[in-house]
């Protein structure tokens, strides 16, 4: 027969309260009155740990008997006409990056460089790095990706050139200087452009 786990519970909590007694103060000698309570504590653990120990333990399962395995065992013969499959590039669900999200996305991060402009004649360096590390930091990764894509030195070279712009702009705001951060977001909005026209050509 099975418990339920409340029920269980329930009955370690009777069975301990049921040995609370052992605890209670008994007038009587020093020394008898110590080993007494020293017996008493002894049964409270024994009673505790034997009660809680046969309720808590779960019982042996009844597993039906006489069934064979339901498991289909891997035939090495298909896993090797699987392997060997040629694939078709129009079945596949990921056919590598999307063009127009890439542009979307530099098109996204290319009209925050104006913002940084202005941030730094206003000099609100925290909000500078906020767009540095969030849609420019982004901006970064999608350029190295359409780069791939394109597959020319002169895209990877574009790439590198607007990466160090926004390197520049990073500097200049960490030094506070806003002539500098400024005339770097410039830069970086036209070398960005020259990018897309050189990728997507």
């Amino acid at each position: 027969m099975t418990l339920s786990n409340p029920l269980r519970i329930s009955l370690v909590v009777a069975a301990t309260l049921q040995s609370a007694s052992c605890f209670v103060l008994q007038h009587s000698s020093g020394a008898r009155q110590t080993q007494l309570y020293a017996n008493n504590r002894r049964d409270f653990v024994r009673t505790v740990v034997a009660g809680s120990s046969a309720m808590l333990i779960p019982s042996i399962a009844n597993a039906k008997g006489g069934d064979s395995a339901s498991i289909a065992m891997p035939n090495y013969i298909e896993f090797l006409i699987e392997k060997n499959k040629v694939i078709d590039p129009n079945d596949m669900l990921y056919k590598g990056p999307d063009i127009e999200v890439q542009l979307k996305r530099i098109g996204e991060a290319g009209a925050r460089l104006p913002e940084v402009a202005t941030l730094a004649e206003e000099k609100k360096w925290s909000q500078v790095q906020g767009i540095i590390t969030g849609p420019l930091g982004t901006l970064l990764q999608t350029m190295n990706n359409v780069a791939s894509i394109a597959g020319t030195k002169e895209a990877a070279a574009a790439a590198k050139t607007v990466k160090q712009d926004l390197n520049d702009i990073n500097s200049a705001s960490q030094r506070k200087d806003s002539a500098l951060c400024i005339k770097a977001a410039g830069k970086a909005a036209a070398d960005l452009e020259k990018f897309v026209n050189i990728a997507f050509k």
